[in-house]
């Protein structure tokens, strides 16, 4: 029994010293890491995008037509010609018109005849007031006196037929002028004449478009913001604006017009138009930018 007893604790020794030999006396030491930070803790609050994609537009844009049909008998200007609100542009044959106005002129101008009835009436009320001092004393008989009166009321009635036929000449002179007008095609604004449809010779249509003319010194900007922060925007605001210039960024500072009231369910976008004067005309319509405000 002693003999299994050594043998048994010789064993065992050796186990021990082999489990001593697996491990480590001491562990080594380590830097306590910090718990990893909070990406939103570490970020600044993301700001909304406070701009919008738009174009430019002109403030006026116009197409002219004639409201009557006609030949044209000469064109005055040309693309690209600057022109005043008022200036005459082009106009059709107007031969007949024009006749048509000189014949109603003459007409009106013609006050021999009612001349003649104004110097007559004069003459017969004085003659009447005569005649009617005479008539107590029985120098004049009293037919005498009413033969004259009534011929004052006849030329005091032919006064008043002729006046009011002037009347009537004096409208008819106004249409004859107003159809000889209308054969003429002036500039409703200042601007530039981007396009002419017709020509010299050619014969239109009413209402057909004979040609463009646009007002540049002046621009509308057309965009579109989001809606988070485009619910802050108010029409009178400034906001900047820039704008495609031949590859170059060009700078506006413009006034807000019109802020939708509505938002786009498809986009999530409003509407929104902004204005600043363009006197030399450098920005062109149809020029895409931003807006920033």
């Amino acid at each position: 029994m002693s003999g299994l007893a050594s043998r048994g604790h010789h064993l065992i020794g050796r186990f021990a010293a082999g489990a001593l030999l697996l491990m480590p006396l001491t562990a080594p030491a380590q830097t306590p890491r910090a718990p990893p930070a909070i990406a939103s803790q570490q970020v600044a609050p993301a700001t909304a995008d406070s701009s919008g994609l738009g174009f430019t537009r002109a403030y006026r844009e116009v197409k002219l037509s004639m409201p009557v049909a006609g030949r044209i008998e000469r064109v005055l200007v040309e693309e690209g010609s600057r022109v005043r609100e008022g200036q005459l542009l082009l106009y059709l044959d107007r031969t007949l018109e024009e006749l048509e106005v000189r014949r109603r002129k003459l007409q009106l101008e013609d006050h021999a005849r009612l001349d003649e009835l104004k110097q007559r009436e004069l003459t017969l009320v004085k003659q009447v007031s005569s005649l009617k001092e005479l008539l107590p004393g029985g120098v004049v008989p009293r037919k005498q006196v009413e033969d004259e009166e009534l011929s004052l009321g006849n030329v005091i009635a032919e006064r008043k037929t002729i006046e009011a036929t002037k009347q009537r000449e004096r409208v008819e002179l106004s249409l004859a002028e107003e159809a000889y007008q209308r054969r003429h095609l002036r500039s409703p604004l200042n601007g530039v004449v981007t396009k002419v449809e017709f020509y010299a010779g050619e014969s239109i249509e009413p209402h057909a478009t004979v040609m463009w003319v646009v007002d540049v010194s002046r621009v509308r900007f057309m965009g579109t913001v989001r809606a988070q922060p485009g619910l802050n925007l108010k029409v009178g605001m400034p906001v900047r604006l820039e704008l495609g210039l031949e590859g170059q960024m060009g700078v506006r500072v413009a006034k807000l017009v019109y802020v939708s009231p509505v938002i786009d369910p498809a986009s999530g976008r409003i509407d929104v138009i902004a204005e600043f004067d363009n006197p030399d005309g450098s920005v062109r319509p149809g020029v895409s930018g931003r807006m920033v405000f």
